[in-house]
């Protein structure tokens, strides 16, 4: 959808409006930038004096707030007032994000869809597996809660890696970093009556880009062998995937459930992909299931 004339006048308003406050050498910056299934956004950053990482914004979240009447001084003050009371004079965990020893031990992997995202994923670091992207992230938890940083390609001259030795790194550690779970639904659920089809959920455990698991090192494997079949993936959202013992199940059926679960249950911002996965046990491995054409 074509962006109108009031979004337009909003978008110029509030860039006026937060220069005009903004405090003594608070530094702002305004771009358009690509989020993971979205269109391109109107970003601006708000650094203070001292920082090592500034929050950044998107002026689209506002917007309803200014059609609902709130004035274009009140939002740009109450961003200026968080970037200020939310200031980060050092990375979560003590992390030097130019030293890449320092960096290191905090590599992580998310996923998300490869066709989607092809511009976001330009300036960064992926593997692509079927149709998904394989991410590597700096991953922090402390106690205000876990973030990421996903890798951009120039961080490699920083820290004189390749792209292989990040990927690697960041698919070895993340078992460590973001511990993966595996649960059974109907028990999350609290249902007592066995269901005929087995279904279990899996993550990590901070059930941030949580979908990644199935990519951890002989995970789904694992999962294959204890339950004795191969295996049906559904993606849930880029923080969970459903898995299911093939039992024979209609993969067409499959993929109606999960296109539904998108469009219904989803955030926008959190849908994986409109598709199917498969694994196979004894080297079978990891499969997109293309739909059945009539």
């Amino acid at each position: 959808m074509e962006t109108n004339n009031t979004e337009i006048r909003f978008y110029n308003e509030m860039r006026e409006s937060l220069l005009k406050l903004r405090p003594e050498g608070m530094e702002i910056k305004f771009d358009r930038i690509s989020k993971h299934n979205r269109k391109k956004l109107h970003a601006c950053s708000l650094m203070m004096p001292g920082s090592v990482a500034a929050p950044t914004f998107y002026l689209e979240e506002l917007y309803e707030a200014y059609e609902n009447g709130t004035a274009v001084e009140d939002l740009a003050q109450s961003l200026i007032n968080y970037a200020c009371e939310h200031s980060l004079g050092a990375m979560p965990g003590g992390i030097e994000l130019d030293d890449y020893e320092s960096v290191k031990k905090n590599l992580g992997i998310m996923v998300i869809g490869e066709e989607k995202n092809r511009e976001y994923l330009r300036e960064l670091i992926y593997k692509k597996i079927e149709d998904l992207a394989l991410i590597p992230i700096i991953f922090t938890s402390d106690s205000n809660g876990t973030g990421c940083i996903k890798i951009r390609k120039d961080f490699l001259l920083m820290w004189k890696v390749t792209e292989n030795e990040i990927l690697e790194q960041a698919i070895k550690n993340a078992p460590e970093v973001m511990p993966p779970t595996f649960r059974n639904l109907n028990e999350l659920m609290g249902c007592e009556e066995e269901e005929e089809d087995e279904i279990f959920v899996i993550s990590n455990m901070y059930y941030a880009g949580g979908a990644s698991v199935a990519f951890y090192p002989g995970f789904l494997d694992c999962i294959g062998m204890a339950l004795g079949k191969d295996l049906f993936i559904l993606p849930s959202s880029i923080n969970e995937l459903i898995i299911l013992t093939d039992s024979g199940q209609d993969p067409g059926r499959l993929l109606e459930i999960v296109k539904e679960v998108n469009r219904t249950q989803v955030a926008p911002a959190e849908v994986l992909t409109d598709a199917v996965y498969h694994y196979g046990r004894g080297g079978k491995g990891f499969r997109k299931l293309l739909p059945i054409m009539a």
